[in-house]
């Protein structure tokens, strides 16, 4: 199930427990993303709320995530997590264009034609 975790900065967690593995990705007040991985368990399955406060331990140091905490669990996080979505998939389009323009203007750089 999908759970969205917004700090007080608007800094957002995604948390998607599939019972024996997590994926997790934190995105910024924008809807960039700035972390993510994947846990897995060997054990157990995963608890939603004792995974969520592994994953802010985890981060604590690096990324603002402070309370209080507003959560958005199944469907009342469905629209927002699309829209988050689409800000980071046009984000990273736009990286990978301007880095493909920064190629394509240098000097170092010879093309086959």
């Amino acid at each position: 199930m999908d759970t969205l975790i917004i700090s007080q900065e608007n800094n957002i967690l995604h948390i998607f427990n599939r019972g024996y593995t997590v994926d997790y990705t934190f995105y910024n007040s924008k809807g960039h993303s700035l972390d993510g991985g994947i846990l897995e368990s060997s054990k157990e399955k995963f608890n939603t709320q004792e995974v969520k406060n592994e994953i802010i331990n985890m981060f604590k140091d690096s990324i603002n995530f402070t309370e209080p905490y507003m959560f958005l669990e199944g469907e009342k996080a469905e629209g927002l997590l699309e829209l988050i979505e689409m800000e980071d998939y046009k984000n990273a389009q736009l990286k990978v264009n301007n880095y493909l323009s920064s190629i394509k203007n240098s000097s170092y750089i010879e093309m086959d034609r």
